[in-house]
């Protein structure tokens, strides 16, 4: 089973890109060797110039919960002064995905 979290960002005016650009670089790095990580989509919103969608793809529960306390944790703090809220975030098991094989 695949599981998902999806969170929800706000960004401060004129700050959602930086921002934006600087999670997009934490997933990119230190998603890379977290265990259970199986992908993610980074979606700005076109609606909304301040807000932002980021859906992480993990293995099961387990690996789900450990990125709480490591990579979204550390997403957060990096980001926390261009934040205009927490990010809310809500988690889903997945039915139907396409995973990618890394290469060790």
């Amino acid at each position: 089973m695949v599981l998902s979290r999806i969170s929800i960002w706000r960004f401060k005016k004129g700050k959602r890109e930086d921002a934006f650009s600087e999670l997009d670089r934490i997933l990119n790095t230190s998603t890379r060797h977290t265990p259970g990580f199986r992908g993610y989509i980074s979606m700005l919103s076109h609606d909304d110039a301040n807000g932002a969608t980021i859906l992480t793809l993990w293995q099961d529960e387990e690996s789900l919960r450990e990125s709480e306390k490591g990579v979204f944790t550390n997403a957060i703090n990096k980001v926390k002064e261009s934040l205009e809220s927490a990010p809310r975030t809500e988690s889903f098991r997945v039915f139907s995905t396409e995973l990618f094989q890394r290469s060790e």
